[in-house]
């Protein structure tokens, strides 16, 4: 989600007492300006601007005088508003006219169409047959909803990620990046899925990137990280695009919704 030259996308991991997402915010050059945990990216979007707007506030504003602030405010009422509405110019009278007089209309020449030799268009046009309705296109069928699938059915399992590289090929897996807690969760109750919160996830290449933005934050160590890999033939129609994710990462990335 792109607001104002901002950035806003989940990471997603999730504090351990609020259970909330935490969401990623970026500058539209890419730097990371902060990561907030709310309940979606308009909330945390909105907590960004009111701590900036904070710190705008105090980098700007003098310490507080109360003699001075009291003077203001009285100098300030004394002050007639230069924005008063100004009173708009008096229309010029218009000059009285005359209407023109209509001249009448000459009456247009009568074609002649004794033409024995013309051929009527109206007729032919009457005479031949209307077109054939174009045939009517098959219904798409209908697309898979899914909002839970257990572990066995995805393959899901851990991934020693020390060793994968950013230039490492796509394989048959996609692959998320969360807490240890949630992936044993994830392992023992499997993947529930919904709009609100999807999981993200990325291809082989994509797994470097998105391990370096984690151990960047300050509520996450390495200890504390675990990549989980799932078979992507059994998710590939419940996955949308993540395009911006996709251009900072340089990796293709999806969000896990399951069509609900």
């Amino acid at each position: 989600m792109v607001r104002n030259g901002y950035r806003v996308r989940p990471t997603g991991l999730t504090t351990r007492n609020s259970e909330r997402m935490i969401f990623r915010i970026d500058d539209m050059q890419g730097r990371p300006r902060a990561r907030i945990a709310a309940k979606d990216g308009a909330r945390a979007l909105m907590l960004f601007w009111r701590r900036r707007g904070r710190q705008i506030m105090a980098e700007a504003l003098p310490d507080p005088d109360p003699v001075a602030i009291l003077r203001r405010n009285f100098d300030m009422a004394r002050i007639l508003p230069d924005t008063a509405e100004l009173p708009l110019p008096a229309p010029a009278p218009r000059a009285a006219t005359q209407p023109a007089t209509r001249r009448p209309r000459a009456p247009r020449p009568v074609r002649d169409t004794a033409d024995a030799g013309q051929n009527d268009l109206f007729a032919s046009v009457a005479a031949s047959p209307p077109p054939a309705a174009p045939p009517k296109a098959e219904p798409a069928p209908p697309r898979r909803q899914v909002t839970h699938l257990d572990a066995e059915t995805l393959q899901l399992a851990r991934v020693h990620f020390r060793g994968l590289q950013a230039s490492d090929p796509a394989d048959s897996y996609l692959y998320h990046i969360t807490t240890e807690e949630n992936a044993d969760a994830m392992l023992r109750d499997g993947l529930a899925m919904s709009r609100r919160h999807p999981l993200l996830l990325t291809e082989r290449g994509g797994v470097p990137y998105w391990l370096s933005l984690v151990a960047d934050d300050d509520d996450a160590s390495e200890a504390d990280i675990a990549v989980l890999r799932m078979k992507r033939f059994m998710i590939d129609d419940l996955i949308e695009d993540d395009p911006d994710s996709t251009r900072s990462s340089g990796s293709p990335s999806y969000f896990l919704t399951g069509n609900t």
